[in-house]
């Protein structure tokens, strides 16, 4: 019988699953909306659907689960500590899952899942030192140094998004203000917008959005600052600009080879990534970031659904 293993990527907007044969190539996928506010047990059922649809008749031959979560959680044990993104719920994914599908499941941080997929997968040579940042509903990194992931004491390493930029600056969902998820996630992207915005209903941000203050999206803003708005493109370069500095930050801490910026913000190209070199090339250290390398992932969207599938199949990883 032919070995496979299945993935999730479980976003705050979407999740996906995969099927993929035993080395690692995605064979069948599925992706379903990821309804907020659900409970534990509804979302590993709406989990349990996605997956049963990738998986289809192999399941019998699936030999792992990995699932690719939004923090915090403890990867030892599966649980979810109230995710910001998802639930006010903690959630233990792995028990459930297991208990529903039959499977080993591991979980690990969405992030660092990515960062896993991206090292093996993503057509970067034979780099050591690779660190992901994902910027999409959330804000968080993964860390590899010397072929290994770092995830800490209690596996919550790379949190970049919850480390704090302005003390005087937007609340976060995490509790705290001023984080880089509270100013470069693209959720808050679109919340400062919105807040500019105020009770304009013209401009080129509210055209694309169908004059509805709703319809404000990062993709709006990014979108209408290449078309030259002014206030869009001083809200996105803040936003591009903050997380340059979260990247110095990195970059002074771990002394990677390349940093991979991915999620859907980091479709914007270059108007996110221009401001982020340039704050690097403007504040970093000469020699820790001497020859680093900023790039958009080699796997695209599907670094994260990439990585649950390197977690099934237990690369990188020392559990």
């Amino acid at each position: 019988m032919a070995i496979y293993y299945a993935g999730i990527d479980l976003g705050g907007t979407r999740m996906r699953a995969a099927l993929a044969d035993s080395e690692g190539k995605m064979v069948r996928r599925s992706d379903a909306l990821t309804e907020r506010g659900l409970g534990s047990e509804r979302i590993v059922e709406r989990m349990i659907e996605v997956v049963g649809e990738a998986m289809g008749g192999e399941r019998a031959g699936v030999a792992c689960l990995g699932v690719g979560a939004p923090g915090p959680l403890d990867a030892r044990t599966g649980v979810l500590f109230h995710p910001v993104n998802l639930t006010t719920d903690d959630v233990p994914l792995k028990e459930l899952l297991e208990d529903r599908l039959g499977l080993p499941v591991r979980v690990h941080n969405d992030a660092n899942a990515a960062a896993l997929g991206e090292w093996l997968f993503g057509g970067h040579g034979q780099t050591q030192h690779l660190i992901y940042v994902t910027v999409s509903t959330g804000v968080g990194a993964g860390i590899i140094s010397h072929g290994r992931l770092i995830d800490g004491f209690n596996t919550t390493a790379g949190e970049i998004g919850h480390t704090v930029v302005d003390p005087n600056g937007p609340p976060c969902g995490c509790g705290n203000r001023g984080c880089v998820e509270a100013i470069c996630s693209g959720s808050s992207i679109a919340r400062a917008a919105t807040a500019a915005l105020g009770t304009v209903t013209a401009g080129r941000m509210m055209t694309l959005a169908g004059g509805k203050l709703d319809g404000v999206t990062a993709e709006v803003v990014a979108q209408a600052a290449r078309e030259g708005d002014e206030l869009a493109s001083r809200i996105f370069f803040h936003a591009a600009d903050t997380l340059g500095i979260a990247v110095v930050n990195l970059i002074h801490l771990f002394s990677p080879e390349i940093v991979i910026i991915g999620g859907g913000v980091a479709e914007a190209g270059d108007l996110l990534f221009g401001p982020v070199r340039e704050r690097v090339l403007r504040t970093a250290m000469s020699l820790p970031a001497l020859g680093v390398r900023i790039r958009p992932p080699g796997l695209g969207q599907d670094a994260g659904l990439v990585g649950a599938i390197a977690l099934a199949m237990g690369a990188g990883i020392d559990r």
